[in-house]
């Protein structure tokens, strides 16, 4: 009885503990994240830092940084802390700018692609130009970054940008002035990462299990294109990749890779309904649709390393067609 009082009493201490915390501003932990290696925070907040006065608050979504994920992919703090110091970005580079970070606004700092390599030290990388660099890189991504360009609008952007709905202005401001607390920062940071939910991806049984194209067959016989195969394939590749999970959000953005064009969905329109077999005078830049079968196909091979079909063998995909007997 005396080890269940002394139980009840340390649980009692503890929730007026963290009643108490809550009451004088505080946050208490409800939950917590697995810690780094490093001994660094495993995830913060990052606010648009500035100098100039911002009372309302009007500036861009913070983005919270899964530090633990990152750390786990890296193998040196530098690659990102490129000046060898490991201190907060915001530090050297925020909204207007300053004398310590170049004037490199921080925006540039999160955002830029094309980095020029520097002479001398770590060559700096931005989370746009790392994140790109891994889709050319890794086989499982370049095939259909290869051939589609992610459009950066503002779904794209809301990837990163989103925090917990539980942030008050108060802390908006403060993260915006740089002196919200470290334990209210990592606290708004571990509920925004727990509360995130992978989307449970399309089964490929609702696929068709091939489709045959046979616009073209006046030269060749109709091609079999295993879609079920090659949409399996895909989700195999990527089913446990925190970068695909995060951007590819939604079920049906696997679909854009080949069809490219059209509004977000699981029945997508024939390639046809855009591309006739001649070139549009209307549209002189839209391929015509042997073009377009041939430019998403090889295209999505050739970034992938597929070494069979050759491009140049055009029987393996679809057979010639029967010589007329005239």
């Amino acid at each position: 009885m005396r080890n269940g009082t002394s139980l009840l009493l340390l649980a009692a201490i503890a929730l007026a503990g963290a009643a108490c915390l809550t009451a004088m501003g505080g946050t208490a932990k409800a939950a917590a994240l697995e810690p780094t290696d490093s001994g660094a925070p495993s995830a913060i907040v990052m606010f648009p830092v500035g100098e100039k006065p911002n009372p309302k608050g009007a500036a861009m979504k913070p983005v919270v940084f899964n530090h633990l994920i990152h750390e786990k992919k890296i193998d040196n703090c530098e690659t990102c802390h490129h000046t060898g110091d490991p201190v907060s970005c915001s530090t050297c580079h925020t909204v207007e700018g300053k004398a310590e970070g170049n004037y490199i606004t921080l925006d540039r700092a999160m955002h830029a692609t094309n980095i020029a390599k520097r002479a001398k030290g770590n060559t700096p990388v931005s989370c746009v130009s790392c994140h790109e660099q891994q889709t050319k890189e890794r086989r499982e991504c370049a095939g259909c970054h290869a051939i589609v360009t992610p459009k950066r609008d503002e779904a794209w952007c809301a990837t990163c940008h989103n925090i917990t709905p539980s942030m008050t202005p108060e802390q908006m401001q403060k993260g915006i002035n740089g002196t919200l607390l470290p334990g209210d920062n990592e606290a708004l940071a571990t509920e925004t990462v727990l509360a995130q939910k992978t989307v449970e991806p399309v089964s490929p049984m609702l696929a068709p299990y091939k489709v045959v194209i046979d616009a073209l067959a006046d030269k060749y016989e109709p091609s079999n294109f295993t879609h079920r195969r090659h949409l399996t394939s895909l989700m195999e590749r990527i089913k446990d990749d925190k970068l695909a999970q995060a951007f590819h959000n939604k079920p049906e953005i696997l679909c854009a890779t080949c069809h490219h064009r059209s509004p977000l969905s699981l029945t997508p329109p024939k390639c046809g309904s855009c591309h006739a077999k001649e070139i549009d005078k209307a549209n002189p830049g839209r391929p015509n649709l042997m073009a377009a079968y041939h430019l998403q196909c090889m295209g999505c091979h050739k970034g992938m390393d597929v070494a069979r079909p050759r491009d140049t063998d055009c029987t393996t995909c679809h057979k010639a067609a029967p010589k007329s007997a005239d």
